[in-house]
């Protein structure tokens, strides 16, 4: 048997048994009686769930989804969830919560016809009405972080986060913050679902959460793929775990990957004498070791050069300061104790730190929004971010 006969056959056997129940009253109409069914089913709504269950039962899915969500229109309430539960399956939950807004915004479908459990796990909020604690370290606010979710999933993960983070030993030592988590239309905030791909959200979406807010990262915990660091944006899948979040977080603090980067990356990060809180970059080994260790107030018995991976699409070369092999590798992996005391000695100047809002502010200067601009850069600079302090500079 071909792979794409197993694929199919296997998809085909699994929603077939998940919508057995609707099938049981399927039945094949002659020929001549199809048409006359199709017309019947523009304004019946029984009609359109039998030519539904023919379509699945052929493994149509496409055009079984099709007539279900034509009986729904008419009135269904059954053929509504089996809609809803056939696209989250075939298209997933951000295509599925776009069609049911678009159904609520033309009055097609009741909002009433959907709980409230249903449109949250959608990513559908009523407001921001979800009832989140915040955190604050008993020593105060070094950086303080706004958690961000689009869906159920992502706001429940999120609590089992913020406890196991304020019990782990390391990172509970950390004097950061977490604001109440806010909360945000997933057809808004549009992230993307392809766990192979790096994970994407339009974040422009929180532009006003940004511009008067109090924090200087964001945290958004939303969507399926791969989690990443970028301006001033954590951003984790809503099923992430937390030695994820950890080694993201560790990237936050200037920290960067020890396994081989992406050429691109790897172009713009490995630069000759460049110095991280884990990494030398250096033609030889030992070039610039004295550099870090005056930089970070170490001895040369505290570190261990190793050479890793991360610059091999350049000419340099990459030496973590440490023999073990940890987080920064694998994320499943320990925190050196070097590492840890990096981070609490980055922590204690977070004013180095780029904020989200510098990010923010080019964007409002790419769409020559200068008003919005200024706002932005003057929130950087009061953050104390030297770059956001030169731009307002007269």
């Amino acid at each position: 048997m071909s792979p794409e006969r197993f694929i199919s056959t296997r998809i085909k056997s699994q929603l077939a048994g998940f919508f057995a129940f609707i099938l049981l009253s399927a039945c094949q109409p002659a020929a001549d009686g199809e048409a006359a069914l199709m017309q019947q089913a523009q304004t019946d709504p029984s009609a359109a769930m039998t030519i539904a269950r023919q379509r699945l039962a052929n493994a149509e899915y496409d055009a079984a989804l099709h007539w279900m969500r034509q009986a729904a229109t008419l009135g269904d309430n059954q053929a509504l969830q089996h809609a809803l539960q056939l696209q989250q399956r075939q298209q997933g939950r951000l295509a599925t919560a776009r069609w049911l807004q678009q159904q609520f915004d033309s009055n097609t479908i009741a909002a009433n016809a959907v709980s409230a459990a249903q449109r949250a796990d959608l990513g559908l909020w009523q407001g921001n009405d979800i009832s989140s604690a915040d955190y604050r370290h008993p020593q105060g606010c070094q950086l303080t972080l706004q958690p961000v979710a689009s869906q159920q999933a992502g706001v429940d993960n999120w609590q089992q986060l913020l406890q196991q983070w304020q019990s782990n030993p390391q990172l509970s030592q950390l004097a950061v913050c977490f604001l109440p988590l806010h909360t945000i239309n997933s057809t808004l905030l549009q992230c993307s679902e392809d766990s192979s791909s790096l994970l994407q959200c339009h974040y422009q979406a929180l532009e006003e959460l940004v511009a008067n807010g109090a924090f200087s990262q964001l945290v958004v915990v939303a969507g399926r793929g791969k989690a990443s660091y970028n301006n001033g944006i954590l951003q984790l899948p809503d099923n992430a775990s937390l030695a994820l979040l950890r080694h993201e977080f560790m990237h936050i603090l200037g920290f960067i990957d020890e396994y081989q980067l992406p050429q691109a990356t790897a172009q713009q990060l490995c630069k000759s004498g460049k110095l991280y809180p884990n990494i030398i970059v250096a033609p030889v080994a030992g070039a610039d070791a004295a550099a870090y260790l005056q930089q970070w107030q170490l001895g040369a018995e505290d570190i261990n050069l190793t050479a890793v991976d991360s610059c091999k699409h350049t000419p340099l070369q990459a030496y973590r300061v440490v023999a073990e092999t940890n987080l920064m590798r694998s994320f499943e992996l320990p925190m050196p104790p070097l590492y840890f005391q990096l981070a609490q000695q980055i922590l204690k100047q977070p004013q180095q730190l780029m904020p989200v809002q510098y990010y923010f502010a080019y964007l409002a200067r790419q769409q020559q929004n200068w008003p919005r601009w200024q706002h932005y850069m003057q929130q950087a600079s009061e953050l104390g971010y030297s770059d956001a302090q030169q731009a307002l500079a007269p």
